[in-house]
């Protein structure tokens, strides 16, 4: 099997010719000022595409990062070797323009980085999530109204870092970083983020099937909404969001600009894919009885995230969010499957076998 370290490093490639993919977001002028961007982290999911659109528009980058994930990722980038625990003696006496906080996820951290930049960057840019939201979160709240998760014991760091805690904690981030920077700080707060290097399943498991152009077991309802982000589209945005220098507070960076329906959604992309798949959708109720696996390409379970998947984006598309076709970053995604390592906790679609054994049964009973 390829190694991790490798994958990443193909990734990296991949990314790198995003500027010459047909309507790529890259395709830009040079931004008006040149800005000098830190960003922590920048070898994952995302930081490339910021480093990739920042550096087209003529912007200079530094990353700080461990430098164990990638770091051949970006050899002409300036890299500063250090950890958010507490290890951020590289970081002292340099200024920069703004900051891109990728990987903050326990507020100790996100204090101790916004504390020792206070002074030293003008804007502190943190990628939160709508797992910031908690309980009584309805599709009538908006960025300012919407009620935080909380946890019993925020200090608390025992859980991982997609665990139960994820929301709570990047909403304690937030918080760190904005009795910090107060209306410097801008907090965006990305949904389900797909696109070239996208290390989950949730939308390539239905690319790869309909790419082989086999039956498709869909579960769930028809009408689930869904609202997916191209991280081109996202991060294009951030760039030009610190460009205008006036963005401030939060945003909700969730796509399109309404949500997409399952049942549309999918057979759109087929047919803008020219796949021979055909889709089936089951209900739930009947799956869960007869198997106990469950997928977890999301949002397809249950009754879905509502109202997770129908958060309002107003203020982001008024800031100048703006979202390519769906069915581009389908294209984009399936040019590039071969060079995207899946991460474990990214993968959970039923196994191919399964499926067919769970269409099988039901064409049997529905005869």
């Amino acid at each position: 099997m390829e190694s991790s370290r490798r994958s990443f490093i193909r990734r990296a490639s991949a990314l790198g010719a995003l500027a010459a993919l047909p309507g790529s977001a890259l395709a830009q002028a040079a931004a008006p000022k040149p800005l000098d961007i830190l960003i922590l982290g920048g070898t994952g999911f995302i930081g490339p595409h910021e480093i990739n659109y920042a550096r087209a528009r003529g912007h200079k980058i530094t990353m700080f990062n461990r430098g164990k994930t990638a770091p051949d990722m970006f050899p002409d980038v300036e890299a500063l070797v250090g950890d958010r625990d507490d290890q951020l003696d590289s970081l002292k006496g340099r200024d920069w323009d703004a900051v891109i906080d990728n990987s903050g996820f326990y507020p100790r951290h996100a204090r101790l980085s916004a504390e020792l930049l206070h002074g030293h960057v003008g804007k502190y840019m943190f990628v939160s999530s709508i797992s910031a939201y908690g309980e009584g979160l309805t599709i009538d709240h908006d960025e300012f109204s919407a009620p935080y998760a909380l946890m019993a014991d925020p200090s608390d760091e025992s859980d991982s870092i997609y665990g139960e805690t994820y929301g709570p904690r990047k909403a304690l981030c937030e918080k760190e970083i904005s009795k910090v920077f107060g209306d410097q700080a801008i907090n965006v707060r990305p949904g389900i983020i797909t696109g070239t290097g996208d290390p989950t399943e949730r939308l390539r498991h239905w690319l790869r099937r309909m790419h082989v152009g086999n039956e498709i077991l869909v579960p769930g309802q028809k009408d689930l909404p869904v609202q997916y982000i191209d991280a081109v589209d996202m991060c294009g945005w951030m760039i030009h969001l610190l460009e205008a220098g006036s963005g401030s507070g939060p945003y909700n960076a969730v796509g399109a600009k309404e949500p997409y329906r399952a049942r549309p959604l999918l057979e759109g992309l087929r047919d803008a894919l020219g796949s021979k798949s055909t889709l089936t959708w089951i209900d739930w109720e009947w799956i869960t009885q007869q198997t106990s696996e469950r997928p977890n390409y999301g949002p397809w379970y249950g009754a879905g995230p509502i109202p997770l998947m129908q958060i309002n984006n107003d203020r982001a598309m008024e800031a100048g969010l703006q979202f390519r076709p769906i069915a581009d970053t389908a294209r984009d995604m399936i040019a590039n499957f071969d060079q995207v390592h899946v991460q474990e906790w990214g993968r959970g679609g039923f196994s191919v076998e399964l499926e067919a054994e769970l269409l099988q049964k039901w064409h049997a009973e529905n005869a």
